[in-house]
């Protein structure tokens, strides 16, 4: 029987080189809004760049959550202004695996979604090829999180 007291837990040992904390997690996310040049990859819109630990207006969102094994790597992420990491995050907006943008369900957007989320459009991402969303965690958010068969 296990024993969730056991201090030596299930015998796993953590990784060296690979410590979680809150300082690489803060490290990650600052890349990512700087690889996006504090653009929203939907909207094209730039912001500032913002001197607080978490940004006012943009959120690093994940394509395939991590909570359904998503990998915490910048090819599984984009940079998105609020409303659209919402709409993103619901699967009303989603992306192929060139980024162009494909709006499932228009009418489940707010207007100013709707304004921004132009079917068709592709997504501003990085400059940097390596850096760029990859089609494997693209598909995983058509098929999973929005739910669109093409």
């Amino acid at each position: 029987m296990i024993d969730e007291n056991d201090p030596d837990g299930f015998g796993e040992r953590p990784l060296a080189g690979f410590a979680h904390s809150i300082d690489n997690h803060v490290a990650f996310y600052r890349f990512a809004l700087k690889i996006y040049n504090y653009r929203c990859a939907i909207s094209g819109l730039r912001f500032p760049s913002d001197a607080q630990i978490l940004h006012q207006q943009l959120e690093v969102v994940p394509i395939h959550p991590r909570e359904f094994g998503g990998p915490l790597e910048i090819g599984n992420v984009l940079v998105l202004e609020t409303g659209m990491a919402d709409a993103f995050a619901r699967g009303l907006v989603t992306a192929s695996d060139d980024w162009q943008l494909i709006v499932p369900q228009p009418q489940a957007l707010n207007e100013a979604q709707r304004q921004h989320a132009v079917a068709g459009r592709v997504l501003f991402v990085p400059s940097e090829p390596m850096f760029r969303p990859e089609a494997r965690n693209l598909q995983f958010h058509r098929l999973t999180i929005a739910r669109f068969h093409h």
